[in-house]
């Protein structure tokens, strides 16, 4: 029988007598839980006999996951041979003989697939985006390894020092940790002092807010001992699941020192935590800036928490090295000088994570202007040199054999991916300025380009987002031609919308697709500011807007506003700014692709859309008309010295894919441009924009690489960066 078997037959046995548990399992209960995050539950357990609140559907999830993982153990004493009566179960996991021992046998798993079934209670069967909800993921074995052994917890060291795990999840990293605490144990002749060292020393410590997670490592641990022939009586067994250092606790709140602090902590984003929360994150972590993410407080915290020389290794998502939110945690970390290294693991998919993730090691040991180790693993479709089989022959391979640069990766023993591999020494930004590492020669190329630029593009554009309406299931995608003509909404409030898909390199297409839409934007401009329009006015839109009040009420930072009403859209742009010539590029793309519109459409909030403002930087081109000026510009973000630079300061996403943001546009450098050669990229524009070829692109392309002095090596260089397809 496999572990969602026994986890459904679980489920299915609680929910008959739910009462009996939910008075037994209290403590598990999690409070504000919305229905949108049970609906993996829905989807993993489709027949019940009677319907629970979302509360309660977590409740009788986290009791099933304790009873499967009870189940492991109880194959796991039994075949070593350890006795054990119903009583002592029944101390272990309350209500767990209720089940029947047929629909609990594990015996036909081998070890090994006893281990999965524990770690795989946090994600087995559970979707992509509910995990993102939870924020919640399963860290790789080798990845575990990797980060274990670049701290350099090994069996040397693991007998004497304290290693915590901030947020254990199903004991992944607590497997391998206790694996080498053992070995350190035999290699030291100091067997016999184990109990000692667990639970009076507290050597390996683990927290989660979850008590589920927390029974699971327990378990993970006490099976460990057991198969390791340290644990051989019951009464041993009880005493650790009574004393075990594994905490129910927010680690946020810990205040005990350690040598080592290794994990995976969660994923959560600011707008899905309680106001309380919040508030006390706020109050607490400099880290937390902007709409941060939790895991940026847990780098904190980690590295405040290091004893002295102690070490910390995370695996995080990595939009921290770019993105606003992580300006404190950046400037945190620079100023203590404590990062040693930083793996950027990119977008090559190591484990199908919810987020793209990033390895980072600090050391609490002060040190002035100490370079740190950069590796950057990222997939590539150049050809490659070396093939690697596995993910511990890969990360072998960076530690062992590269020292500096580049190398191109075939990697995988079925699916092969290849990888660029890149490794140099790299100065940690001070300030709180973006991290954008790479190898030496790409620096170097970004620092040349920053040195000779006349200004940035945020001296001479406007660079704004979009409309976001956090409804668009009201206000944009029903607005088709037919719908908004068969409603006759007012001319005041309908407007034909630019969406992602609508921009292509050059130009907007627009009214060719069934996905074209409008958007109800009930807003008018007064004075530079945007407000609603009173529904009295707009009576046909403010008959929609009542049909869908359920939705929009739903909305309780507007609700809850005193300036806004409960039919706006959350975000919305000037008119006057939409209304003028624009160039307009998506927020996610793989290639530089900057579009004009001279319509005056609006564009959705996963669009950015540049305006131009006055700048003493642009006297050189004040002969030019407006059309020519917008073409010019266009052409020389749309250049491929623009892209490489874009693609060097921003994290890939999956499939090649980048970040477009304002920070990150208003950062790119322009540079000087004779007239003459203005004019001749706005008429080579002008011909791309209307479909002509003939080699423009390469024109444009060798205007703005001779005005950033690049060299033929330093081009070659940039178009083997960019990748083949855009060359």
């Amino acid at each position: 029988m496999d572990a969602m078997s026994v986890l459904e037959n679980s489920y299915y046995v609680i929910n008959k007598n739910f009462e009996f548990y939910k008075k037994n399992f209290g403590h598990i209960y999690y409070l504000n839980v919305q229905d949108d995050e049970t609906e993996f539950i829905d989807r993993i357990f489709a027949k019940v006999e009677n319907e629970l609140s979302a509360q309660d559907k977590m409740l009788n999830y986290s009791i099933s996951a304790i009873y499967t993982a009870t189940a492991v153990l109880i194959e796991i004493l039994s075949r070593n041979g350890i006795e054990f009566n119903k009583n002592q179960i029944e101390n272990i996991c309350m209500g767990f003989s209720n089940m029947q021992n047929d629909e609990i046998s594990f015996s036909d798993k081998t070890v090994e697939e006893l281990d999965e079934i524990l770690f795989g209670l946090l994600t087995e069967r559970i979707d992509l985006e509910s995990r993102k909800k939870s924020g919640s993921e399963r860290t790789p074995d080798e990845i575990i390894k990797y980060m274990l052994d670049i701290i350099g917890y090994d069996s040397a060291v693991s007998d004497s020092k304290t290693i915590v795990d901030p947020a254990c999840g199903t004991g992944t990293f607590i497997k391998q940790i206790l694996d080498r605490f053992i070995d350190g144990l035999y290699l030291n002749g100091a067997i016999s002092t184990y109990k000692e060292r667990l639970l009076e020393h507290k050597l390996i410590r683990a927290y989660d807010t979850k008590p589920s997670n927390v029974f699971v490592t327990k378990i993970v641990i006490i099976s460990s001992l057991v198969k390791r022939n340290l644990i051989c009586e019951m009464k041993d067994v009880l005493d650790m699941v009574r004393k075990l250092p594994v905490y129910c606790q927010d680690f946020l709140y810990v205040e005990d020192h350690a040598d080592y602090i290794i994990g995976n902590p969660p994923y959560i984003r600011l707008q899905n935590m309680s106001i309380e929360y919040r508030n006390f994150i706020k109050n607490k972590f400099v880290s937390a800036t902007g709409r941060f993410d939790i895991f940026t407080c847990f780098l904190e915290k980690s590295d405040k928490l290091l004893s002295e020389n102690g070490k910390m290794c995370l695996i995080t998502s990595n939009k921290y090295l770019t993105a606003n939110y992580g300006k404190g945690i950046r400037e945190y970390l620079s100023q203590t000088g404590h990062v040693r290294k930083l793996v950027d693991l990119y977008d090559t998919k190591f484990f199908g994570a919810a987020v793209l993730p990033a390895i980072i090691m600090c050391e609490n040991r002060k040190s002035d202007n100490v370079d740190v180790d950069y590796i950057g693993i990222k997939t590539t479709e150049q050809d490659t040199q070396f093939e690697c089989l596995k993910a511990n022959e890969l990360f072998e391979y960076v530690e062992k054999k590269l020292t500096c640069g580049k190398s191109f990766i075939l990697y995988g023993d079925e699916s092969k991916q290849a990888f660029e591999v890149s490794r140099s020494k790299v100065k940690i930004p001070m300030d709180g300025k973006t991290w954008n590492f790479s190898a030496r020669d790409d620096n170097l190329i970004k620092e040349k380009m920053d040195e000779l630029k006349l200004c940035s593009l945020v001296d001479i554009f406007d660079i704004c987002v979009g409309v976001k309406t956090t409804a668009d299931t009201v206000f944009v995608q029903p607005m088709t031609s037919s719908f908004v003509y068969e409603r006759e909404f007012e001319d005041s409030v309908i407007y034909p919308l630019i969406q992602s898909f609508n921009v292509n390199k050059w130009n907007v297409s627009w009214g060719e697709s069934s996905k074209d839409r409008y958007i109800l934007y009930p807003h008018r401009e007064i004075e530079g500011k945007m407000v609603a329009i009173p529904l009295e006015e707009i009576p046909k839109a403010a008959e929609y807007f009542e049909e869908c009040s359920e939705v929009l009420k739903k909305r309780s930072y507007l609700i809850k506003s005193k300036n806004r009403k409960w039919y706006e859209c959350w975000v919305p742009q000037k008119l006057s700014k939409f209304q003028q010539t624009k160039i307009i590029t998506r927020d996610i793309v793989s290639r530089n692709s900057f579009a004009l519109d001279e319509s005056g459409r609006i564009c959705q909030g996963n669009t950015f859309f540049l305006t131009r403002k006055p700048s003493v930087f642009m006297s050189e081109y004040l002969g030019l008309n407006e059309h020519q000026y917008y073409c010019f510009m266009l052409g020389v973000l749309n250049s491929k010295a623009m892209e490489y630079y874009q693609k060097m300061i921003s994290g890939c996403l999956y499939s090649q894919k980048y970040r477009y943001t304002t920070s990150n546009l208003n950062r790119w450098p322009i540079p000087e441009i004779r007239r003459k050669d203005a004019v001749t990229i706005a008429g080579y524009v002008d011909d791309l924009i209307v479909g002509m070829e003939g080699g423009l692109e390469s024109e444009i392309d060798k205007i703005i690489y001779d005005a950033f002095d690049l060299t033929k090596e330093e081009v070659l260089t940039i178009e083997n960066f960019i990748g083949k397809e855009n060359c």
